[in-house]
């Protein structure tokens, strides 16, 4: 037997087998079920099956916690004949819980939209990173062809990021793909961007056209998909049988691209101008406040499934500044924290299979990858978790002090190459200082609280029932 086959089939299982669910996909840690009827899921006995972290229920997704091997356990579901998204679905209906509210619709549809998008964004980010070493330490000039080439590619990701998400956005809001990027794709059209910048008027059948660069922003690119949606809808509707195969692309795009130039596009830039208004004014005098604040309660926020909410965000302000110096450093405070928390515990306990586990889950934090640590040792234990919400909150106080600015997305170690930029040394030091108050202050205070370790620690057992 495959090494995950019987954790997937014990997951089917207890979720209400195979005909309650109606298709499923993953993220980085998490397997996320969209079911029929979820009262028919066993969250109990899901986590405590051997290989499960932990069950967050959400309105319109079961979300199964595994840790950064959920990748094998996904593949092994779907070789158990689940879907793996909504396109077979027959009743699209009995998809989404007809309760669900409009607020956790938005964030379920942002979360779907944005979230495939940050393996991109951050592979782009690293390469520019790595142009930034170049020129500070004279190893290649800028003025080098393998420079310049180096520049477009890490430039490719942030350029073309509303292709992508045109195509992220049409699987979600059920649209066709192709005209979903062609519609999206007139944003980045070489004879548009050039007329722009002529600085001549543009106009379409007497309407003007604002001329607005499109590259790298995100607002204008969701909120054309889902006009989108509802135009090719319409369409269907009107259209003949008969023609369906020629009429529906053909009006469709012809209805959906000049809207998107004339209306939707200008709205979505002046959106993205208001969210980018917004994170700066969060970044002021009282910055520290909120970066304080977002590191502390970042594990709370990640319970929820929340902390994709806050994508967009900084993928606008990445658009916009190039930086980001608010979510993305919170993050690193906690999962940092959570991290240095995490191997408290493992150095402290003397059980071997929990200093396994424990020191396991506390390097997968410091990677970025915080829900063995969270769910299976420090929410746990609680008082790891106290120490890692007052490490992370104090880290995040400091950067917030010394505007310490993230110029690659990066929410892990691997962030310390992501504060080299325009601010020089003085910023890195800095960033390397948060980073090391997190993850000691944590290990130390969890040291200091977690002082009765036989109350601590369970047995491994159980431990091991709780983290993948």
């Amino acid at each position: 037997m495959r090494q995950y086959e019987q954790l997937a089939k014990s997951i089917i299982q207890q979720v209400g087998g195979k005909n309650n669910i109606n298709f499923v996909v993953h993220c980085a840690t998490r397997l996320r079920f969209n079911l029929t009827d979820y009262s028919l899921a066993n969250t109990e006995k899901l986590a405590k099956i051997d290989g499960v972290v932990g069950v967050n229920p959400t309105p319109t997704q079961l979300q199964i916690i595994i840790g950064s091997h959920v990748g094998d356990v996904f593949e092994e579901v779907v070789n158990q004949g689940i879907a793996t998204d909504s396109s077979d679905i027959k009743e699209v209906s009995q998809v989404i819980d007809k309760d669900t509210n409009l607020f956790n619709k938005v964030i379920d549809t942002i979360t779907g939209c944005m979230t495939p998008m940050i393996p991109a964004l951050t592979a782009a980010g690293m390469i520019k990173v790595i142009l930034s070493l170049c020129t500070t330490f004279n190893w290649l000039s800028n003025e080098s062809s393998t420079y310049r080439v180096l520049d477009f590619i890490g430039d490719g990701a942030f350029y073309f990021m509303p292709i992508l998400l045109a195509i992220f956005a049409a699987t979600k809001f059920k649209v066709n793909t192709s005209i979903a990027v062609i519609v999206v794709g007139v944003f980045l059209h070489p004879n548009f961007t050039s007329w722009i910048s002529s600085g001549e008027p543009i106009s379409f059948i007497g309407l003007p056209i604002q001329p607005v660069i499109y590259a790298a922003s995100v607002i204008p690119a969701l909120l054309t998909i889902w006009m989108m949606s509802y135009i090719e809808k319409g369409v269907d509707k009107i259209t003949p049988q008969a023609l369906k195969i020629i009429l529906n692309p053909t009006l469709v795009l012809l209805i959906s691209a000049p809207l998107a130039l004339i209306v939707v596009g200008p709205l979505g830039n002046y959106a993205g101008q208001g969210l980018a208004w917004v994170i700066n004014l969060l970044q002021g005098q009282l910055g520290f406040i909120m970066v304080a604040l977002l590191a502390a309660a970042m594990p709370f926020i990640i319970m929820t499934g929340m902390h994709h909410a806050l994508t967009p965000i900084f993928v606008a302000s990445f658009s916009a500044t190039g930086t980001e110096s608010l979510i993305l450093v919170a993050q690193i405070c906690a999962n940092l924290a959570q991290g240095g928390a995490s191997l408290a515990v493992a150095l402290k306990s003397k059980d071997k299979s929990v200093k396994s586990i424990a020191t396991a889950a506390g390097i997968s934090a410091i990677m970025g990858i915080t829900e063995p640590a969270l769910y299976g040792v420090n929410l746990k234990y609680k008082k790891p978790l106290i120490a890692a919400c007052i490490s992370a909150g104090a880290a995040g106080c400091f950067a917030g002090f010394l505007h310490v600015t993230l110029y690659v997305p990066q929410n892990s170690l691997m962030a310390i190459l992501g504060f080299s930029g325009d601010k020089g040394t003085a910023n890195v030091i800095a960033g390397l200082i948060m980073m090391l108050l997190s993850v000691i202050g944590s290990f130390i205070l969890t040291l200091i609280l977690q002082k009765d370790e036989n109350k601590a620690v369970t047995s491994t057992k159980e431990v091991q029932k709780q983290v993948a």
